[in-house]
This record gives C-alpha cells, sequence and structure tokens, in this order.
C-alpha cells in the first residue's frame, strides 16, 4: 500500500523519517502491536514497529537494557515512545525467522547465542552499566515471582477449585527454591520470550527480535522455553543444553533439571501473570491456554 498506514498517521510529524516511506507491506498484526516494512524513496527499506500498552515498554528496552549491555540488535534509526505507545523505526535485516526455517543447526546457534547474550548481561550488570533506578525497574525479584503466584491462585474467573488450591500451595512450597535461584545463580537478562518466531538467522549470526518483555532475574526461563519450542522439531534437548554451556565454556551442571525446571515455573508465572492482566481480554482464544499452562507449573513443580 502507498498510504501511511492510519495507526502511525498521527505520528508522522514526530518521526519525519515516515514521510521518505513510498510503500507499506503488513508484515504482523496483533492486539498489542504491528510490524510494517516500509519501502522509502532512496531505495532502502527499513522496520517499522508500533507496540501497544505493555508492548510499548520494548522501545525503553533497547535504550535502558540492550544498548548498555553490548547486545547484538538491529541499528535503530528513530523511536517514540508515550505511555501506552511505543514506535521504532530500525534496520530491515536479511534472513528468515528459525521458525520459518528450523535448521538443526541453527538451533544450535541460538542456544549458543542465549549463553553469549546472559553472559554479556550478567558482566554489564556487575560492572554497573545500570542506573539504580532502572535496575530497580525490571529486576523481576524473588517476593514478586512469589506474590505474581499468589495473584493466579485468586483468579477464580479463569482457574478452578483445584487449580486454585495448587497455586496457593505452591506459593507456600517455593520460597526456598527461589531463596536458592537468587542466592547461588547470577542476575542476568530473562527475554522471556525466547521462541523460534524471535530468532532470526540473518547472514551468519542469529538475532533475537521482540524485546517487550524482557526483564532482569538469574532464572533459565529462556532455555526452558527453546526446548520445549524444539520438541516440535526432531532437535535433541541434550544437544541444546551442551551448545549452551559449551558457548560459557562451563561443563553441564550437576543441577541443570532443577535449574530449568525453576527457570520454566519462574516463566510460566510470568505468562499467566500477562494473560491475567492483558491477554484474556486482548485475544480471547488465550483463555484456552491456561489450563496448559497449569498443568505445566504442576510437571514442574513436581520434579523439583
Amino acid at each position: 500500500m502507498d498510504r501511511i498506514p492510519e495507526s502511525f498517521a498521527e505520528y508522522i510529524d514526530l518521526l519525519p523519517s515516515l514521510k521518505e516511506v513510498t510503500s507499506w507491506t503488513l508484515l504482523r498484526r496483533w492486539s498489542h502491536s504491528e510490524v510494517w516494512r516500509a519501502n522509502r524513496n532512496n531505495g532502502d527499506s527499513c522496520i517499522v514497529k508500533m507496540g501497544k500498552d505493555k508492548n510499548a515498554r520494548e522501545v525503553i528496552v533497547y535504550k535502558d537494557l540492550l544498548i548498555p549491555f553490548g547486545l547484538d540488535i538491529p541499528t535503530i534509526y528513530a523511536s517514540y515512545k508515550a505511555d501506552d505507545i511505543g514506535i521504532l523505526i530500525m534496520k530491515d535485516l536479511p534472513g528468515e525467522t528459525l521458525e520459518d526455517a528450523p535448521q538443526s543447526e541453527i538451533f544450535i546457534e541460538a542456544a549458543k547465542e542465549l549463553a553469549t547474550i546472559r553472559s554479556k548481561a550478567k558482566s554489564a550488570i556487575m560492572e554497573g552499566k545500570l542506573t539504580n533506578e532502572t535496575y530497580l525497574y525490571y529486576y523481576a525479584s524473588k517476593d514478586q515471582i512469589i506474590n505474581d503466584l499468589v495473584y493466579l491462585s485468586q483468579q477464580r474467573e479463569y482457574i478452578d477449585d483445584t487449580q486454585a488450591t495448587f497455586l496457593k500451595k505452591l506459593s507456600t512450597i517455593l520460597p526456598p527454591h527461589m531463596e536458592r535461584l537468587y542466592r547461588d545463580f547470577p542476575l542476568t537478562l530473562v527475554h522471556n520470550d525466547y521462541y523460534p518466531k524471535n530468532l532470526m538467522k540473518n547472514n551468519e549470526k542469529i538475532t533475537v527480535i521482540d524485546w517487550a518483555s524482557a526483564n532482569l532475574s538469574p532464572h533459565l526461563g529462556d532455555l526452558y522455553c527453546f526446548i520445549r519450542a524444539a520438541e516440535d522439531y526432531p532437535i535433541n534437548s541434550a544437544d541444546l543444553i551442551h551448545a549452551y554451556y559449551e558457548q560459557t565454556a562451563d561443563s553441564v551442571p550437576d543441577d541443570i533439571e532443577w535449574q530449568i525446571n525453576m527457570g520454566g515455573i519462574c516463566w510460566t508465572i510470568h505468562a499467566l501473570r500477562q494473560l491475567f492482566y492483558y491477554g484474556v481480554e486482548a485475544i480471547p482464544i488465550a483463555r484456552e491456554w491456561i489450563p496448559e499452562l497449569v498443568s505445566d507449573i504442576y510437571s514442574l513443580a513436581d520434579n523439583l
């Protein structure tokens, strides 16, 4: 289409580079975000992304976390952030997502990239590259995760009596495990949606996209998600774990199962909290995901 999409029209004076666009192609649209490829009058193209409500924070995630951490990210040409709207204009990277081209060797590369991201973030945090205000804004504390679990147990509109009883009981069992997690493992960056759809094979690199849900925590929820996603393909989870630790130059720890289970619990609590707060209202079919997610927590907790 030649005309600027209606959702961007009111921002054209705030983002003058939008005036250079000659045609627009919609790549994907969800309830809280939309992504377009914009062809400019100089013959180049760029990606224009709008996030709404919770997804608007992706703009500041780049500024607050990804850039200070020195991560490999697309060039940001321009951005705009208001209370409930965030717009990014960024470089259009060549390549395909891992979801579109699921090759086993690229899964291995993505596991190594996750290790690199976590290592860079851990070092940057230890070196004090975040302001105290930024640190506190993104920090997911152990108490916050337990409080979110209690919140989940109270949402009787979405869960039945058995699920509520289980979640409430888990909130009394989980604290010593959270104490161990936050005591023994370093704080780092968690993407919170480390799935093949958000991993691009870009020339010789893996580029991670869609950072709107990122926060700071020691848990391995991203590795848990990636292993779960790999179950849909002929990918061995042990190979992904080995690749991850090979990149860190560490051997696979004896408690890796516990670490991944804890990562899975923390991530699933986060996912359910997002669903209850935003997702079910915006995406009615999301209600159907809830029983499986609660069942996942049950299985993970049973294996602690």
